[in-house]
């Protein structure tokens, strides 16, 4: 076959090593199949030293997401490769692209958080742009071959919004990187981490106000995560709070830096209200971080055995469980059978049988 991927979210944040370690993967595992990747026009793309160079092949396009380029000009590019299969990766992608596809969708989050807290714009705005995500998201359930998700809670969330089969949708866990399969754990440090973004959804400023009010002064926050207009939102936070000495702020952490701080970190905290996934669970079990969970389904379906949860919606429950993991002489340890069920390479091998039974 013939198979497209969409890999215009490459060095993006979560999607971006979805993507990243799904195609590291597939490279190796199939030589059968001739693979083209799409990948934006605006930086310089290196296709990883690896065995697969032959079978795959690199072409760049200036689409981006969520805008006319995507629909018109991505989608022409698209026709004019006449693939056997596209697999977009994301849920945004060209609506009247009409040869099979199979879509991966990672979360509902713009239908289950719609509060209008998420935007930079006016509300009306907003919900327009909603109404026009809402109906990428309807094209790409309904038409595509197969749905890909991260977890069986996206599966179930997607069974109560849509009515379709549960057959169509495959849940296809992912797991640790490449950027950090080398990794283990260091010396651990009276330092609690989150790794994410600063949506609201994210809960962070929730976070602060829980660890603010903390009587252990000797516990340090260290938030790693993207700059954008929800990062300034979070720093006047930091400041309102007087936490300044206590809060580090890491911006576009490069992996050999999020390396260092999952090495580094006895707890790591991730306080959101929603996800489809939660990479950062499976990175910390890696390196022996005491996982702080909020209570969602999601998390209680991924965790491993160890992690503690808390109610995202109270601040002493939250203080009372990071106090209670920093206190602790234990560390977290996952098993192999665990990180057997969270692997991009065994994702990957069920990708390549999706691929399989789509293009049927």
């Amino acid at each position: 076959m013939r198979i497209a991927i969409d890999g215009r979210l490459w060095s993006q944040g979560g999607v971006g090593r979805y993507i990243r370690n799904l195609v590291w993967n597939i490279g190796e595992l199939d030589k059968k199949n001739e693979y083209t990747l799409f990948v934006p026009d605006s930086h310089k793309f290196q296709i990883p030293k690896s065995k697969f160079q032959t079978n795959f092949k690199v072409q760049k396009t200036k689409a981006g997401w969520h805008n006319l380029e995507e629909q018109t000009g991505f989608r022409h590019e698209l026709d004019k490769g006449r693939f056997d299969l596209v697999h977009f990766p994301y849920f945004s992608h060209p609506v009247l692209y009409n040869r099979p596809f199979v879509i991966t969708i990672h979360d509902l989050t713009i239908l289950k958080y719609a509060t209008g807290k998420a935007t930079t714009r006016h509300y009306l705005v907003y919900l327009f742009k909603r109404l026009g995500y809402r109906a990428v998201l309807r094209h790409g359930i309904s038409r595509s071959r197969r749905i890909i998700v991260p977890t069986r809670a996206v599966k179930e969330d997607i069974l109560a919004e849509f009515d379709l089969s549960e057959d169509k949708i495959s849940v296809t866990y992912e797991g640790i990187g490449r950027e950090f399969g080398g990794s283990h754990p260091g010396p651990k440090e009276r330092l609690i981490l989150y790794v994410g973004n600063f949506y609201p959804h994210k809960n962070v400023e929730f976070l602060l106000r829980a660890f603010g009010s903390l009587s252990r002064q000797d516990y340090r926050l260290v938030l790693c995560g993207p700059e954008d207009y929800f990062t300034g939102r979070i720093k006047a936070h930091i400041n309102g709070l007087k936490l300044d000495d206590r809060v580090k702020l890491v911006l576009r952490p490069k992996d050999n830096e999020l390396n260092n701080y999952y090495r580094r970190a006895k707890v790591l905290v991730l306080p959101s209200l929603f996800e489809g996934f939660g990479l950062p669970v499976v990175e910390g079990a890696h390196f022996g971080c005491l996982l702080v969970l909020s209570d969602i389904p999601v998390f209680r379906e991924i965790a491993p055995p160890g992690a503690l949860f808390f109610d995202p919606q109270t601040e002493a429950d939250l203080g009372e469980k990071l106090v209670q993991a920093m206190e602790t002489d234990r560390a977290l340890k996952a098993d192999r059978e665990y990180f057997g069920r969270f692997s991009f390479r065994k994702m990957a091998e069920e990708t390549i049988k999706i691929y399989r039974e789509a293009a049927l």
